[in-house]
């Protein structure tokens, strides 16, 4: 009978109005004209006819009726009240012909407000309803600084390429991602099938995700559908049956855990000293590895290559006799996974993959494969599956930054970088921090190596001879224009930084061979391991002409002994910015803070691009590893 509906709606009704009073919160549907009334508003936009998400209904436009409902939609006046009566005649009439007229309501931050068809959205809830048609006015608050503001922007424009308005999600940058997950030209408007596939795949993904428990978590379904999509690939996802998405979330689940977290990276800033040795355990078990590195270039052809080559060969001299090591040279994107997946069946159970542009693949391959160790060469990456590995060069920018303040012949010093990706502002600002400490007139300017329109030479307008470049030449592109040199014919090389991952490279093997990499994932539990070593780690060094003088030798060197004892950070104090803005970074800057600096320090002249003013070739890398994209983090 339609009054036994109507009473078990009632049920539901009281039931959250009673839950909402013992925690304190209001216990009626919220009301937006109440909201408005604090907001500065930008415009308002009729979208026309939209099919809501029935979930992301959730009050009414003015108070009027705001308390004949529990904030869960569900009624709250008496059985064989006046409303009771026309609830019930309501649900007759959908149960028999369905929703004959649509609703109208006020989108509002990407949730919506009822202002005619209250009781029809409150039947539709209690009949299990995923979405309801409404004719829909959007309302736009005017940007602000909040996360909130930022993500509805974000929103707003995916939803003029899109028309999707069901998904939401909780970090910055996540609706940008989901476009290059999903589709080959982020920019462009999507098809009626590109909606359809989404749809398909989400609703899919939403129902096996919720019935696992996802709905504890807090994360958005549409939050790690993102995860599974960066590990699995959308291919994969759209051809999914339900067996499928069961066994796949299985494996993932506890990315979603660290993602949950509020901070879900753990940065290891030095090798984990263990007394514990397991050496012994080790040897009895009989377990035996085969480390491989894998490039997408050459050594020579990439400095890059070449470098982390060179920290291959110093693990081989040190550890060889207890593992095999190989190389594997060009394995580009588009054969990656086939590639590392070979290399894994001819045995290898310890990767080394050197791109950031890898992480995909070795997030999907480590979830495959849990019995192999995956490392990939990048900052800030949140895969549980996965660690990732980097240098702290900013100490050693610092450092050099401190010669070139002390040499430049007009207080001008020249800064050629490549990426605007995580850590690279860092190491600007403290190569700039350098050169002003030991010479408070000394100002850098910045030359972005990968802009697609580099403008006049800002080096031969500024009269710029003392020159910071390339930290290494590759083998085949021999060149004294890299580290810190005076311009001249030839040039004069007066410092360098040193990458020296064969150190890093082999206290993580050290690890894994004394059995201590398990207990190094259960000292951080539940959060994605990241190394970040520098020179307190010997896997940072500088090294600098004998023909520098002595007292300049002498301070790179206390700056350096400083520096790794933890008596000084380059970070720390008060810190002025090109905006105009300051900081107080204390005696340490947090970690992350570090690695994701996204602004410069006042005595750089120049700025740092936007994807859009990088040539296309090396946009991929800038959309994955960019500085546009926050997270959060603890360390070691």
């Amino acid at each position: 009978m339609t009054s036994d509906e109507y009473l078990k709606a009632l049920r539901a009704g009281q039931k959250e109005y009673d839950a909402c009073v013992s925690k304190g919160a209001y216990p009626y549907l919220s009301y937006l004209d109440d909201m408005l009334s604090h907001v500065d508003i930008e415009c308002r936009t009729k979208l026309g006819l939209v099919e809501i998400p029935i979930d992301q209904i959730v009050g009414t436009y003015n108070k009027n009726r705001s308390n004949a409902f529990a904030r869960n939609f569900m009624p709250l006046f008496e059985r064989g009240s006046e409303f009771a009566v026309k609830w019930e005649a309501l649900y007759d009439s959908m149960e028999e012909e369905g929703l004959r007229d649509p609703i109208i309501a006020y989108e509002f931050l990407n949730q919506f407000y009822v202002q005619e068809g209250n009781k029809r959205v409150s039947v539709s809830k209690y009949m299990g309803a995923v979405s309801i048609e409404g004719q829909v006015t959007r309302i736009v608050p005017k940007r602000t600084d909040t996360k909130e503001s930022q993500l509805y922007y974000e929103f707003l424009s995916f939803y003029e390429k899109t028309a999707v308005n069901y998904l939401s999600f909780t970090k910055a940058g996540s609706y940008a991602l989901l476009l290059n997950a999903t589709c080959d030209d982020p920019e462009a408007v999507w098809t009626d099938d590109q909606r359809l596939d989404l749809k398909s795949v989400y609703t899919n993904f939403r129902r096996e995700f919720l019935a696992k428990g996802g709905g504890k978590l807090s994360l958005t379904p549409s939050d790690a559908l993102l995860i599974y999509l960066n590990i699995f690939g959308y291919e994969k996802a759209k051809n999914n049956l339900s067996a499928d998405w069961k066994s796949d979330l299985t494996k993932i689940w506890k990315e979603f855990l660290v993602y949950a977290r509020e901070r879900s990276i753990a940065i290891s800033l030095n090798p984990i000293e263990d007394p514990k040795k397991h050496t012994l355990a080790k040897l009895m078990s009989g377990k035996t590895y085969a480390a491989a590195w894998v490039y997408e270039k050459n050594k020579e052809t990439s400095a890059w290559t070449y470098s982390h080559e060179l920290g291959r060969e110093y693990v081989e001299d040190a550890l060889g006799h207890q593992l095999q090591t190989d190389a594997y040279y060009d394995v580009t994107l588009a054969n990656a996974e086939e590639s590392i997946e070979g290399i894994i069946q001819d045995g290898y159970n310890i990767l080394f993959l050197t791109s950031p542009q890898y992480i995909a693949v070795a997030a999907k391959l480590a979830v495959e494969h849990p019995e192999v160790k995956i490392l990939n060469c990048c900052l800030n990456m949140s895969y549980q599956h996965v660690r990732s590995y980097y240098l702290r060069m900013y100490e050693a920018k610092f450092l050099i930054g401190a010669i070139a303040g002390s040499l430049t012949p007009n207080d001008r010093i020249g800064y050629v970088t490549d990426y605007p990706i995580y850590g690279s502002a860092a190491s600007i600002n403290a190569f700039a921090l350098g050169a002003g400490m030991v010479n408070p007139n000394a100002e850098v300017y910045l030359k972005w190596t990968t802009l697609k329109d580099p403008g006049e030479d800002i080096f031969a307008a500024n009269d710029i001879r003392l020159i910071s470049d390339r930290d290494l030449n590759a083998a085949a592109k021999p060149s004294r224009e890299y580290g810190l040199y005076l311009k001249g014919e030839p040039p004069k090389n007066l410092a360098m930084p040193v990458w020296h991952w064969g150190k890093m490279y082999e206290e993580i093997l050290r690890s894994i061979l004394n059995g201590n990499w398990k207990d190094e994932e259960n000292s951080v539990g539940l959060h994605a391991l990241n190394y970040w070593w520098g020179i307190s780690a010997d896997a940072i060094d500088v090294i600098y002409s004998e023909k520098l003088s002595e007292n300049t030798k002498r301070l790179i060197r206390l700056l350096k002994n400083s520096i790794k004892s933890g008596a000084f950070y380059p970070f720390s104090d008060l810190i002025y910015f090109q905006d105009g803005s300051c900081i107080d970074a204390g005696t340490q800057m947090d970690p992350m803070d570090i690695i994701r600096m996204n602004k410069l320090v006042r005595n750089v002249h120049g700025f740092i691009p936007a994807i859009e003013d990088v040539r296309e070739e090396f946009q991929p890398l800038v959309k994955m590893q960019g500085l546009f994209r926050p997270e959060t983090s603890t360390h070691l």
